[in-house]
C-alpha cells in the first residue's frame, strides 16, 4: 500500500507558473532573478494558504540554478535554511541563525533563510535581527514571511523589500480544481467547486483540504453538489429562493415549515439569517446591470439570481436587510432563538402586505375619482345642449321677423320705389347672430356674476370694529406665533380712539423695536378681518424698576432712609467702614 499523500504538499508549486493568483509577484520575481536585481531582504505579507512559503521556495531553488521538479523532496540542503519562528521565536535562537550567516554556501551563489511566521518572535529576537539584515554578507539573502503585517516592528519593514500577497479569488481556485481532478480522473459538478472555492475564503491550501475531504466522503468517485453540502454542513442555496419568494408574496406557514425543515437537518437558525443577508444581497446586485459581476456564484445560480430579480421589488429587499440586521444584533441576546427568527420571519412577510393594501385603496380612490369626472362630464354636456336649443330658438324668431317685414303691403308705388332707392343706400341687411358670439356673451355674463358673488361674499365674513372684536382678533393672531416676545407684546393694553385707531401700550424700547418688526404684518392681517381700514401705533411708556440691592453701601442707603437714627448713631459712634 502507498503513502497517502495530501494534496496539498502533492500539488505544492515548483515554478512560478504553478502559482495561482499572484501574478503581479511572480512575474517581478522572474524580472528580478533574469536582471540579478534580488534584494538580500524581502518580506511575503498576506493571508494564510496563498503561496507565501511556495515561492519563497521556489525563489531560492532558481537563485541557486536548482531544479526541484518534485514538491514532496526535502528542500531543506545546505544552501537553503527554514525557520519556524513560531517555535523558535527566541534570542539564542536568532544568534544560532547569525552564527551560521557567517559561512559563506559550498555549492551555489547564495544561502537563503526563509524564516516563517515572524511576527512571532519576540522584540529582544528582533532587536537581534537588525544589524544582520540591514548589512548582511553578499551571498545571503533573508525571506520573512507573516501572516500579520502590522506585528512587525517597523525597524524590520524599513530594511525588507515588502511583497504583499492577495486573497485567490473563487475562479482561480475552481480552475485549478478543475486540473487536478482531471489528472485524477474524477468527474465533478461546477457548483460544487463554486462551494469549496468559496469555503477556502481566497486560501489554496483549504481548498485542497476540504477537496480531500470530499473526495474520501464520496464512494463513486465523483464531487457531487449534494456531498459537499452534507460534508461542509451547508445549506443548499434552494432554501434560500423559496423562504425569500414565499416572504415577498406573505405565505407565512410556508415560511415557518422550510425553518423547521432546515432545523431538522441539524442546521441553527443562524445559519438562515446570515444566508438569508447575503442572498438579498445578492438580489439587489442584480437588479443593476453595471454591478452584476460582484456576484461571486456559479453560472446556474446567476441565471437564478436574475429571474428572482425581475419578481421582487428593490424596496422590499433593502427593507428585509434591515430586519434582518437588527435580528442579528439582537441574536445573541436572546435565550430562545428559534422563537426570535419566527418573528423576524413573520415582519419579512408583513412588509409587502402593506404595500399591497396601500395600492388597493389608491387603485378604489382612483375609480371612484373616474367615476365623479364622468358624472361632471355628463352634466356639462347637457348644459351645453340646452344652451344650444335656446340659441337656435331666438335663431329662428329672428328669421321669422324678417320674413314678416317683407311681406307686408306696400300703399303705391312711388312709395315703393322710394323706400327701394332708401333701402339701398341707407338700410343695410340684418346680420343674423353667430354661435360663437352668443356663447362669449353668455360667459362674460357668468364671469361677471361670479365675481360680484365673491365681493359680497367677501363684505359679509368681515367684521365690523369694536374693541370685543378687535380684542379676539388680536388673540387669533397670538395664537399663530411661536415667539414669546411678541405674543407677551399682543397681550398689552391697547387703547381705542373713535378714528379706528387702535394704541399698544409698551414698556421699554426693545418691545418697541420687535413690535415695529411685526407691524406690517399684523396690518394686513387686521384689515382682511374688518370692514372697516384700521391703523394700529404704539405709545412707549418708560417704567423705572426700582433699584436692586447688592453692595453694602445700597444696603447702607437702604436701610437709612426707613430709620434716620441709623446715621445718628453712626456719627455718634464715630464708626467709618469701607464699602
Amino acid at each position: 500500500m502507498e503513502k497517502y499523500v495530501v494534496s496539498a504538499r502533492k500539488y505544492r508549486p515548483t515554478n512560478f507558473k504553478d502559482v495561482v493568483g499572484q501574478s503581479h509577484i511572480t512575474t517581478t520575481l522572474k524580472n528580478a532573478i533574469d536582471n540579478n536585481k534580488v534584494a538580500q531582504s524581502l518580506l511575503f505579507c498576506g493571508p494564510r494558504g496563498v503561496g507565501k512559503t511556495s515561492c519563497a521556495r521556489i525563489l531560492a531553488n532558481q537563485i541557486n540554478g536548482f531544479n526541484n521538479d518534485n514538491p514532496l523532496n526535502n528542500t531543506n540542503n545546505l544552501n537553503i535554511y527554514e525557520l519556524d519562528a513560531a517555535s523558535n521565536n527566541s534570542v539564542d535562537d536568532i544568534r544560532n541563525l547569525i552564527d551560521q550567516v557567517r559561512y559563506a554556501p559550498q555549492a551555489g551563489k547564495y544561502k537563503v533563510y526563509i524564516i516563517d511566521e515572524v511576527h512571532m518572535l519576540s522584540n529582544a529576537a528582533f532587536n537581534a535581527f537588525l544589524k544582520t539584515l540591514e548589512e548582511p554578507p553578499s551571498y545571503a539573502i533573508f525571506i520573512l514571511a507573516t501572516t500579520e503585517k502590522n506585528k512587525v516592528i517597523p525597524t524590520i519593514l524599513s530594511r525588507c523589500q515588502i511583497y504583499d500577497f492577495n486573497r485567490i479569488e473563487i475562479e482561480d481556485i475552481k480552475n485549478k480544481l478543475k486540473e487536478i481532478l482531471n489528472i485524477e480522473n474524477i468527474e465533478f459538478d461546477d457548483e460544487a467547486l463554486h462551494i469549496i472555492a468559496q469555503k477556502a475564503d481566497g486560501a489554496m491550501r483549504d481548498a485542497l483540504s476540504i477537496l480531500d475531504l470530499i473526495k474520501t466522503f464520496s464512494k463513486d468517485a465523483k464531487i457531487t453538489l449534494d456531498n459537499v453540502t452534507k460534508n461542509l454542513h451547508i445549506l443548499d442555496s434552494e432554501y434560500f429562493f423559496k423562504i425569500s419568494n414565499h416572504l415577498f408574496n406573505g405565505d407565512i406557514s410556508s415560511a415557518l415549515l422550510l425553518h423547521n425543515e432546515i432545523l431538522a437537518k441539524g442546521f441553527e437558525s443562524y445559519n438562515l439569517i446570515t444566508g438569508l443577508v447575503i442572498h438579498f444581497r445578492n438580489l439587489l446586485v442584480c437588479q443593476n446591470e453595471k454591478i452584476i459581476e460582484l456576484l461571486e456564484v456559479s453560472k446556474s445560480e446567476k441565471l437564478k439570481f436574475k429571474e428572482q430579480a425581475q419578481l421582487i421589488s428593490s424596496d422590499f429587499i433593502e427593507k428585509c436587510i434591515d430586519v434582518l440586521n437588527q435580528c442579528d444584533i439582537n441574536y445573541k441576546m436572546t435565550s430562545n432563538t428559534r422563537i426570535h427568527t419566527e418573528i423576524t420571519l413573520v415582519k419579512l412577510s408583513k412588509l409587502n402586505k402593506k404595500k399591497t393594501k396601500k395600492k388597493n385603496k389608491k387603485i378604489k380612490k382612483l375609480k371612484k375619482n373616474k367615476k365623479k369626472t364622468k358624472k361632471k362630464k355628463i352634466k356639462k354636456k347637457e348644459k351645453e345642449k340646452k344652451k344650444i336649443k335656446k340659441i337656435n330658438l331666438e335663431i329662428k324668431n329672428l328669421k321669422e321677423d324678417l320674413v314678416s317685414t317683407k311681406t307686408k303691403k306696400v300703399e303705391s308705388k312711388e312709395t315703393v320705389k322710394k323706400n327701394k332707392v332708401v333701402q339701398k343706400k341707407d338700410i343695410k341687411p340684418k346680420e343674423t347672430p353667430n354661435l360663437k358670439d352668443l356663447l362669449k356673451t353668455n360667459n362674460i355674463s357668468s364671469k361677471t356674476k361670479k365675481e360680484k358673488k365673491v365681493e359680497n361674499n367677501d363684505k359679509i365674513n368681515k367684521l365690523n370694529f369694536n374693541e370685543e372684536s378687535f380684542n379676539k382678533i388680536i388673540l387669533e393672531y397670538a395664537n399663530n406665533k411661536n415667539k414669546k416676545s411678541e405674543i407677551a407684546i399682543l397681550k398689552k393694553k391697547i387703547s381705542f380712539n373713535k378714528e379706528n385707531h387702535s394704541i399698544f401700550q409698551l414698556d421699554n424700547e426693545l418691545e418697541s423695536s420687535i413690535f415695529e418688526n411685526m407691524k406690517p404684518e399684523l396690518t394686513s392681517f387686521i384689515n382682511s378681518k374688518f370692514i372697516e381700514k384700521i391703523k394700529i401705533d404704539k405709545i412707549v411708556n418708560l417704567v423705572e424698576k426700582p433699584k436692586t440691592i447688592y453692595t453694602n453701601q445700597d444696603k447702607y442707603e437702604y436701610l437709612s432712609k426707613k430709620n434716620k437714627n441709623l446715621i445718628d448713631l453712626k456719627n455718634k459712634l464715630g464708626l467709618d467702614f469701607e464699602f
